[in-house]
């Protein structure tokens, strides 16, 4: 089975008095980048993982948090790992 790749992208509501604690746990979670956070408590951010069970295991976890309301999965991508050394013809 050939290894993959798989980003999806998420965006996380929690309240805004934990978002310090959610961040530092998004920070310790490998492949996991924050790109916006809202002072409301919004929080855009990817998950890059070598499967889709990885995927909701981490949106599981962060879901589990202390502060998260809610995790949305607003964008799915997954190819094989080797597509990445494919060279891309503009």
């Amino acid at each position: 089975m050939p290894q993959e790749i798989h980003i999806a992208g998420i965006v996380i509501h929690a309240r805004a008095a934990e978002l310090r604690a959610i961040r530092s746990y998004l920070a310790l979670l490998p492949g996991a980048q924050v790109h916006a956070v809202s002072d409301e408590g919004k929080l855009v951010a990817t998950l890059e993982t070598d499967s889709t069970k990885r995927t909701v295991d981490y949106m599981d976890a962060i879901r589990a948090l202390r502060g998260v309301l809610n995790v949305a999965l607003v964008y799915q991508h997954a190819e094989p790992s080797s597509a990445l050394d494919e060279e891309v013809e503009t």
